[in-house]
């Protein structure tokens, strides 16, 4: 028996604000393609359908309609995750279960988890799913932090062993075989950092070693792919099938096929999912992004340009080096928006204002101006700070002076602005 593992859509996504609607089309497209080609027996997406627990109507007519065309294939189990809303998708399982196998597993009506018995010819995959549990349902606040961390492990646990009771009822191990679906951080697990950081934090790490010993352990949550942080089981993250954000620039996103046979662990085989836009960090002078814009395409970037002096008009050059490329976000770092620090700045010691602003300067820079020249009207108004009036500048002069004193027009542009009048 087979089961294509997959996780962490995240439909309804903005990368720096950029929709990634048309990447995620392209990407659940393709793994659609390779159910069809695959065949499996069972279709597992272990969490994170949507980005927020209210999808825009685009996301929710494109799960709708992907899960269908996976529906066709072989039945299809979802798993709520920490961004979905379970009574979103209890609500969903209502309507969509009805005219195709596809099935919901969500937190409602005090009932945690499912056990799912599906056939496969003369045997059958039995499915423990377990959703995303929030701790604020099960910890008190007013224990201990640490304690709260075990209490929440400690019930995940006992949920996870809850299941496994009930996944045993009527389990043949000579012909059925057994798989865990779960949307949890396990401790020991590596996050791409684009995950929700409080729920990726070692409060919420569960223990590996209270894993159920399956045939196959599917979990979502974590964005990179990898397997589970444990040898007791065979299992591990599909990961998300798009890099979602910059932490996962480099991570090659897959589906998952797990192989299972009774009496023996998996085998797994993943397969490289191809589209979708990727993210890039391009760093360096405008000669060197030149030489490697071609390989950039359609891709979604961070651009970071160094040069000595400012440049005028980085944007319309950055675009013409990369016309196809969407520029999330363009950085110009010039040497002369910079001060250079002779010497750090010891926090034992004391130190004045002024040098304590230029150890800034050198590490933040400004901008539309020189460093120096900041620097210099700092200088100038820091000793009158305690004043009601500070000093007149020369630029406030130049404000309040006659323009066309001081700005003089040409005389035939002056005869013309004149004859309009």
């Amino acid at each position: 028996m087979k089961v294509l593992h997959t996780s962490d859509w995240h439909l309804g996504r903005t990368t720096y604000g950029h929709s990634r609607a048309s990447d995620h089309e392209a990407v659940l497209a393709e793994i659609t393609e390779i159910a069809a080609a695959t065949r499996p027996d069972l279709i597992l997406n272990t969490g994170d359908l949507f980005d927020m627990q209210r999808p825009p109507l685009h996301s929710l007519k494109l799960a709708t309609s992907t899960l269908h065309n996976l529906a066709e294939i072989a039945p299809v189990v979802v798993v709520c995750g920490n961004h979905d809303s379970a009574a979103y998708l209890h609500w969903l399982h209502d309507l969509l279960s009805r005219s195709a196998p596809i099935h919901f597993v969500t937190s409602h009506d005090n009932a945690v988890g499912e056990v799912l018995r599906l056939p496969a010819g003369e045997q059958a995959i039995h499915v423990a799913a377990l959703p995303f549990i929030s701790a604020n349902r099960i910890v008190n606040v007013f224990d201990e932090p640490g304690q709260r961390r075990i209490t929440y492990a400690g019930h995940i646990a006992g949920l996870q062993q809850r299941l496994m009771r009930e996944l045993r009822d009527g389990f043949d191990a000579s012909r059925d075989v057994s798989v865990f679906a779960a949307h949890q951080y396990i401790a020991g697990a590596i996050p791409s950092r684009t995950e929700n950081p409080s729920h990726t934090c070692d409060f919420y790490a569960t223990d590996p070693q209270h894993l159920p010993v399956v045939t196959y352990a599917a979990f979502g949550h974590i964005h990179k792919p990898q397997p589970l942080p444990t040898t007791s089981v065979t299992g591990c993250y599909a990961g998300s099938p798009l890099q979602l954000d910059f932490g996962e620039v480099g991570e090659d996103k897959s589906v998952v096929i797990a192989t299972l046979q009774p009496g023996q662990g998996a085998v797994l085989e993943r397969i490289p999912l191809k589209r979708g836009r990727r993210l890039h960090y391009i760093t360096g002078t405008l000669d060197e992004i030149r030489t490697t814009a071609a390989s950039v395409a359609t891709d979604i970037c961070l651009v970071t340009v160094n040069t000595e002096n400012h440049i005028d008009n980085l944007a319309g050059q950055i675009r013409g080096l990369l016309p196809e490329a969407t520029i999330a976000d363009l950085r110009e770092n010039a040497a002369d928006r910079r001060l250079e620090l002779l010497a750090p700045v010891d926090d034992a010691t004391d130190v004045d204002t002024t040098t304590l602003f230029s150890e800034y300067l050198a590490t933040r820079g400004v901008q539309g101006v020189s460093a120096q020249q900041v620097l210099q009207l700092f200088s100038t108004l820091l000793p009158h700070a305690s004043e009601h009036e500070p000093p007149e500048l020369p630029e406030e002069q130049l404000l309040a002076a006659d323009p066309e004193i001081a700005f003089p027009l040409p005389a035939t542009s002056t005869a013309t602005i004149g004859g309009a009048a």
